[in-house]
């Protein structure tokens, strides 16, 4: 979620909050909608995986109701109430399911623990990529692994003058610029990024991030694909042997 409050999407049946830096889900074969209870707009993200399922003849789609079949604004969606308790899972879904039955995944808990990672950096512990560079990965509560089979969503945080290496890697991921300002090397060429930007990193072009001020940034990729293909690789060079 980029701007705005206000807004509910609707996941079979069930009214989800939606607000700014929140990760919500609407996996295949989930019927969904909107509705806003406010005068203003919000404004969000969809990360899709169009050109696979292109690829792979498995985009259908069906029309449901109308309208959507429920306008309550809860604060927090029936999925939350039951899946959103950090280390504890419901006997009532011990099986894996191939997308995260979690439909929010909020703000404060990304926040929080991106801000931990780097307290317990300056208190000498090892909790970060890299030095300033605190990040995590959102994951699916019934197996351990990626939010969805096709998707990898992650939260990216660096402090003030913080730098990545440079890195190559096989897949392709899309970037939102949260908050902040500061630049991106791609292929060698810079690009100066601020709140709201987007970019693309392809497949195996060099990349790093230099950060002007605090910088937050959303990450979605292929990942999951491209590792149960056998194809995912990871090149940087200074650290690893050249391929």
């Amino acid at each position: 979620m980029v701007e705005g409050e206000g807004v509910w999407t609707v996941v079979n049946g069930d009214p989800v909050r939606m607000s700014r830096g929140d990760l919500l889900l609407t996996p295949g074969w989930n019927f969904h909608g909107h509705h806003n209870d406010t005068p203003e707009p919000m404004a969000w993200i969809d990360g899709l995986d169009i050109p696979l399922s292109n690829y792979t003849d498995v985009g259908f789609f069906e029309f449901g109701s109308e309208r959507v079949t429920d306008e309550a604004s809860p604060d927090f969606s029936r999925s939350e109430r039951l899946w959103a308790h950090p280390g504890l899972r419901p006997l009532s879904g011990l099986e894996e399911k191939v997308s995260s039955p979690l439909s929010a995944y909020r703000w404060e808990h990304t926040d929080a623990a991106l801000r931990e990672q780097l307290a317990l950096e300056d208190e000498g512990y090892p909790a970060t990529v890299e030095q300033g560079h605190a990040a995590i990965r959102y994951t699916n509560p019934t197996t351990g692994g990626d939010v969805m089979p096709t998707i990898r969503c992650e939260f990216h945080r660096l402090r003030q003058g913080a730098a990545t290496p440079v890195r190559h890697e096989v897949g392709s991921s899309v970037w939102q610029v949260f908050e902040g300002r500061g630049e991106v090397v791609l292929g060698g060429r810079t690009h100066v990024l601020e709140k709201g930007d987007l970019f693309v990193v392809p497949s195996w072009v060099p990349w790093s991030l230099h950060a002007e001020t605090g910088f937050d940034l959303f990450r979605f990729s292929d990942a999951p694909v491209i590792e149960r293909l056998g194809f995912a690789r990871t090149y940087v060079p200074g650290r690893d042997e050249p391929r």
